[in-house]
């Protein structure tokens, strides 16, 4: 019980220092979240329903969720931003020359976390283009399903460059 306690004081505490970061209010979500699939864990465990165990899995893998992206969210903001750069013209035109960035290296991770709400201020298809850990990188805000993201691109091996 006394970690219900500690989570609910530590949530009093963050709503008393006045606003909360991003990451701040998706470690919050986690943690109301977890509160919730405990509940239910309880409730499933008391009744032995069927679609109660069912409700608490799916409360279990929300939190979790909600979880990872706190911590990936914490990390990119703990990252600096990088300086403006100018872009170069020897880069192919966007999307033609380009691929996803499978698997994207943690600073490319990490900067779309930090470009995540500068894109979709712009929009869905806003996209910026940096160099991030010696690669050039176009950043595409996409709609996933019911979430927003942000997708990474690479230059695609063998791309001509604009003329």
């Amino acid at each position: 019980m006394s970690f219900f306690a500690f989570i609910i004081l530590m949530m009093l505490l963050s709503k008393q220092a006045g606003g909360v970061t991003t990451a701040a209010s998706l470690a919050t979500q986690a943690a109301h979240a977890m509160i919730d699939a405990h509940a239910k864990t309880a409730k499933a465990q008391q009744t032995g329903h069927p679609a109660h165990a069912a409700e608490a899995a799916a409360a279990h893998a929300q939190a979790a969720a909600l979880s990872t992206a706190a911590k990936q969210s914490e990390t990119a903001a703990q990252q600096p931003a990088p300086w403006p750069q100018a872009m170069p013209s020897g880069l192919p035109p966007f999307p033609a020359g380009w691929e996803f960035d499978q698997p994207p290296p943690q600073a490319v991770q990490n900067r779309a976390w930090q470009l995540l709400p500068v894109l979709w201020k712009q929009g869905a298809n806003a996209r910026k283009t940096e160099k991030t850990a010696g690669r050039w990188i176009t950043y595409v805000s996409q709609q996933m399903g019911k979430k927003r993201g942000v997708v990474a691109y690479r230059v695609r091996p063998g791309a001509v460059a604009n003329a």
